[in-house]
């Protein structure tokens, strides 16, 4: 029996390990979509999240309600013959994905026996080894690093959406299709490493060795905010930020500066700009004119309607934060400022490990990719299934040493028999 459940243990592992390290590595396509490792690994962590689960109201309820509220607008829709409706198959494939992420991320809230993510540090020195590669042998003028892993994406480093040229400006993309996912990746397992063993000095030195190689705005965000999340408890903890903070100016102040003017000056060509800014106004002219969401499926009509594609060139709009908000209308824009407020409320009452769950919950998707992406959604899982341990372990009662029953023991010090 114990050797059965160490051999389940150790699979599980595994299984964490590997789908992260080939979190997009794609496998065969159904239809339109491209089947990855790390969307086969999640179906796998559903299940095996499901062996025990806890009845808890607020997260199951949350769950009930995103998963029918799309439901019932594709039916108002097709009953009104909405002008912005995708057709039967785009909707079942888009809301079996987003079934997918609801399900998967409310087990890591509900589940007795979620699946832990091992070895994060281990696992970040990788991604950051196969980031330097590609880094150095770039500046050095080859592309090789790149091109090593661009079979298993299927992208095209120098025609594709990356346009990579050697020269040591270029930025890593590990082993994901984009620098901000890569930073994305380094960063969250960097968190959970902090997370479990309060570890300062690796931490930070993971954090830092991923923005100079990746130069990802949205590794910054996420370290900054979560990081005042973790650290702000205590004196010591606002001092590791502020020399973190001094360390990114002083190593990647001018980088960053740089980055942002080019962000600034081209726009529509920028990752940045077509992530965060370029979507509000086709977003609040949508919600104006669909002030319940539109059905799921319909980002490409979204797209194509208000001009974001003829701008941007992308077929839709990746931002999740804002896909969320087209779903669900004014009452996401509701459900987006509860979360906010719930982030500042749980901080406040020195729940911080489930206030930087929720926080980057709410961050991830904004800063790199779908809410649709399964994948993303898989990464999401891990880290707060180990902000939730974390706040269960440091909540749990204390029993003070003068109450601690009585063992008679030996001389040697075993405990005497009974």
């Amino acid at each position: 029996m114990e050797a059965t459940a160490l051999r389940e243990r150790w699979l599980l592992r595994l299984l964490a390990a590997a789908s992260v390290l080939a979190l997009y590595v794609r496998v065969v396509p159904i239809g339109s979509y491209p089947v990855t490792l790390g969307g086969i690994a999640a179906a796998l962590v559903v299940l095996v999240s499901l062996r025990e689960v806890r009845v808890l109201l607020l997260p199951l309820g949350v769950a009930l309600v995103l998963l029918l509220w799309p439901l019932m607008v594709f039916e108002g829709a097709s009953l009104l013959d909405a002008a912005l409706m995708p057709t039967g198959a785009q909707f079942l494939q888009s809301y079996g994905l987003w079934a997918g992420s609801v399900v998967l991320l409310t087990l890591a809230w509900v589940s007795a026996r979620p699946v832990q993510l091992p070895g994060t540090y281990p696992l970040a020195l990788a991604v950051l080894g196969v980031a330097a590669a590609q880094w150095l042998l770039a500046g050095l003028g080859s592309l090789a690093g790149f091109e090593a892993v661009a079979p298993w994406l299927e992208i095209d480093v120098a025609h594709g959406y990356l346009r990579l040229e050697p020269g040591w400006g270029v930025r890593a993309i590990g082993l994901y299709y984009e620098p901000s996912m890569c930073g994305r990746v380094v960063g969250t397992l960097a968190l959970i490493d902090f997370v479990r063993h309060r570890r300062l000095a690796p931490t930070i030195a993971v954090l830092l060795v991923g923005l100079l190689l990746t130069q990802s705005l949205a590794l910054l965000v996420l370290a900054a905010t979560v990081g005042v999340i973790l650290l702000g408890r205590s004196w010591r903890g606002a001092g590791a930020l502020a020399v973190l903070a001094l360390l990114v100016v002083a190593f990647q102040g001018s980088a960053i500066d740089q980055r942002l003017r080019n962000d600034s000056r081209m726009q529509a060509d920028s990752s940045s700009y077509r992530r965060t800014l370029t979507p509000l106004e086709p977003l609040a002219r949508t919600i104006a004119d669909n002030p319940l969401g539109v059905p799921i499926g319909a980002g490409e009509l979204v797209a194509e309607r208000t001009g974001y594609a003829a701008r941007t060139g992308e077929p839709k709009i990746t931002n999740g934060v804002y896909e969320f908000l087209l779903y669900f209308g004014v009452f996401g824009v509701a459900a987006l400022a509860a979360g906010v407020v719930a982030v500042g409320a749980l901080a406040l009452s020195g729940r911080r490990e489930l206030a930087a769950g929720l926080l980057y919950l709410l961050l991830s998707t904004a800063l790199s990719g779908s809410f649709l992406a399964i994948e993303s959604s898989l990464l999401t899982y891990y880290f707060l299934v180990a902000c939730m341990t974390a706040q269960r372990r440091s909540a749990a009662p204390m029993v003070p040493a003068w109450r601690e029953p009585a063992i008679r023991r030996h001389a040697y010090g075993l405990p005497a028999e009974s």
